[in-house]
């Protein structure tokens, strides 16, 4: 009796285990895992339904995944067991992050969770490969020299890689080294001294040595890096590699040779099956095919035997391939990256031009006109170096400066890697008359987050001139639709500090002076001029908007002249046949008195130097 009691019991504790162990809900996916890319959007996929209808396919704010570090962004479930997240600027360089799904996935629901802790990491510091080829020594066109670029994931500095360098020759190490690269960079070009020419080919290795690191914070070299290659003789151009793309709505394929091609026979011996427009280029040992491929997936080039190279080699055998071209990266750009004012009484209209983006995301925001000034303090830095471009987004977050006013989705028809303008109207947020300040537009894509601009601007019809003297500040307020003076605008001039230095209105001649202002501006430095009519307003941010002077001769005289000073000017810089000129002229004494009764002779030149 004892015995099957304890038999029992064994398995009633069996059976209470195994209870613990199961669960409701658990994750059935994170993706990706590991290593990630910089930009990336995250899927989670759950063993049950949680998001309820009303919680689908809207971005939302909760933090449904914990980061660590935190990386901002927004969540999405586009069904009721999958939720994505995207980020609304590129993950850090070589990080290492962890994600736990929180129980806010669960929408108050009574059930039991098993999230368990994910780990991903953007990429480490590493070696991509090494480029051998033929080139010139350095100032020496008559000598030839090997050149390796060094092909790295993140910029390096050129003069902490020398340190970390080791090449060998047919199996001997080789002294000579010299770094061409001046500049950190992703590509070190590295020449090996002159090298003796032999109908053999020679094998050259490069090694990297463990410990060298980027220019950005992160994990070095953890080992050597070792890369090997055979250079024919100089007799023999080949083909070491082909890469290809798209370049806005044309695509590109590079080919990277052994020793420079010769440009003027690329036509003659390269040919590529279907494009249309082709260009040619050369840089160092690649050579470039540009043309129209009609947003095909793949092209065929054909390179005959016999391409010459410019020091002598030739293509000894036909060489063929068919290559992929790689989509354009996604993307969604304003057209006018530089415009800050858009015509109350016009169109109200903005261009975007978008690629490779199936729906786009507008979300249109007001900032209030007591927050101008913060918000714009918040948003006067870009992204680190190592992302910032001439094309990169900027991203603004309004937060609480201001308010959302409506969004909306616009879905594309365009096709694969075809540029498609999308226009963006402003009507229904200019008719919202509550408040005033200047909007903020934002365009993402629906899907990923990441792929995002955004634009600030004011919408007004007050044109502003501002200039700022020593001792008065004068501001003259036009209508830009017709070119009128406005009376009765209501002057601001807003500190540093978001405290009004003074405030007036425009006179009958949309001017408004404010003398006496040295006093004021030794305790507060203006930053920006606010001009308000009724709904209407405008701004001018004088950190922006200053006239640089420094190109210009604003010293003066130092000394007087013991004679006359004339200064001519006319009434405009450019004329058009038949047009009449007017040309004035101020002539001073030595005092810098007006003259008056002085005869004066007048001689006007034509643009050719003849007496007009």
């Amino acid at each position: 009796m004892k015995r099957a009691l304890i038999i029992v019991a064994a398995a009633l504790v069996a059976y209470v285990v195994g209870c613990g162990t199961s669960y409701d809900v658990a994750v059935e996916r994170f993706s990706p895992e590991g290593e990630v890319r910089n930009l990336q959007t995250f899927t989670v996929e759950f063993t049950e339904d949680l998001a309820p209808p009303d919680k689908q396919n809207e971005w939302l704010d909760e933090e449904f995944i914990e980061f660590d570090p935190p990386i901002q962004g927004r969540f999405k479930w586009t069904s009721p067991r999958t939720l994505i997240f995207s980020p609304d600027q590129p993950l850090d360089p070589m990080r290492a992050y962890t994600a736990a799904v929180t129980d806010a996935v669960l929408f108050g629901k009574d059930l039991s969770a098993d999230f368990e802790t994910v780990e991903f990491h953007t990429p480490y510091f590493d070696v991509v490969g090494v480029d051998f080829f033929w080139a010139n020594v350095p100032n020496e066109y008559y000598k030839l020299t090997v050149q390796g670029n060094i092909r790295f994931n993140y910029p390096v500095d050129p003069d902490k890689l020398k340190g970390a360098l080791e090449v060998r020759k047919d199996g001997e190490e080789w002294k000579t080294i010299d770094i061409v690269s001046d500049k950190p960079s992703k590509v070190i070009a590295v020449n090996f001294g002159e090298i003796k020419q032999t109908k053999r080919r020679q094998k050259f290795e490069v090694r990297v040595a463990e410990g060298l690191g980027s220019t950005i914070e992160g994990k070095p070299l953890e080992e050597t890096r070792r890369f090997e290659s055979d250079l024919p003789p100089i007799t023999e151009l080949a083909i070491t590699g082909v890469a290809s793309g798209y370049d806005g709505d044309r695509g590109w394929i590079e080919v990277s040779t052994t020793q420079p091609a010769d440009e003027k026979k690329l036509r003659e011996y390269v040919d590529v099956e279907g494009a249309r427009n082709v260009r040619f280029s050369v840089s160092a040992n690649l050579f470039r095919v540009e043309a129209d491929f009609g947003g095909r997936d793949e092209a065929k080039i054909l390179i005959k035997k016999g391409l010459p190279g410019l020091y002598g080699g030739k293509l000894e055998d036909e060489f063929e391939q068919t290559v992929s071209l790689v989509d354009i990266a996604p993307s969604i750009r304003f057209a006018d990256k530089k415009g800050k004012y858009l015509m109350y009484g016009g169109e109200r209209n903005l261009a975007l031009n978008v690629v490779n983006v199936e729906a786009v995301d507008i979300e249109v925001h007001r900032v209030y006109r007591n927050n101008i000034l913060h918000f714009l303090n918040s948003h006067s830095y870009y992204y680190s170096d190592y992302y910032a471009s001439s094309s990169q987004s900027r991203s603004y977050y309004v937060g609480n400066y201001g308010k959302e006013l409506y969004k909306e989705t616009k879905r594309l028809s365009g096709g694969r890697n075809w540029l498609e303008k999308v226009g963006v109207n402003l009507d229904k947020a200019i008719k919202n008359k509550e408040y005033t300040g200047i909007y903020v537009v934002k365009a993402m894509s629906s899907e990923d987050r990441w792929i995002n601009d955004s634009k600030m601007l004011a919408a007004s019809d007050l044109g502003v001139i501002a200039k700022l003297g020593t001792d008065e500040l004068s501001v003259f307020v036009n209508s830009i639709k017709s070119a009128t003076p406005v009376s009765g605008a209501v002057v601001s001039l807003i500190s540093e500090t978001n405290q009004t230095i003074f405030e007036g209105a425009t006179d009958q001649d949309g001017m408004a002076r404010f003398d006496g202002v040295a006093e004021k501006l030794d305790r507060f430095r203006p930053r920006l001029v606010v001009v308000e009519k009724g709904n209407d307003f405008n701004y001018i941010d004088l950190r922006e908007t200053e006239i640089e002077t420094s190109r210009f001769d604003v010293g003066g005289r130092y000394e007087y002249a013991h004679d006359y000073n004339a200064f001519i000017y006319g009434d405009r810089n450019l004329y058009r046949p038949g047009e009449t000129a007017i040309v004035t002229a101020i002539v001073r004494d030595e005092y810098l008195q007006p003259t008056a009764g002085e005869p004066l002779n007048v001689k006007v030149l034509t643009p050719t130097g003849a007496t007009f």
